[in-house]
């Protein structure tokens, strides 16, 4: 699963919209398309969005970040 992948599930879960989740999180929703779209998309996230995302929604902070590692 890629980071994209863990951002549209979390996005999903959450019954949100990418700009109710950029909007949360204090992020242009640009940036949100950028991290979970298919075209210019970006494979890495910050460990301080990482937390925000963890904090504000219950996910784990290593796994936004890392994935699975098994």
């Amino acid at each position: 699963m890629t980071l994209a992948d863990r951002l549209n599930k979390i996005i999903d879960e959450q019954g949100l919209t990418k700009r109710a989740f950029a909007k949360t999180l204090g992020v242009s929703e640009n940036y949100i398309y950028q991290l979970t779209g298919s075209q210019e998309k970006l494979t890495t996230i910050s460990e301080t969005l990482a937390k925000l995302i963890a904090l504000e929604f219950g996910y784990d902070k290593d796994w936004i970040i890392y994935g699975d590692k098994s």
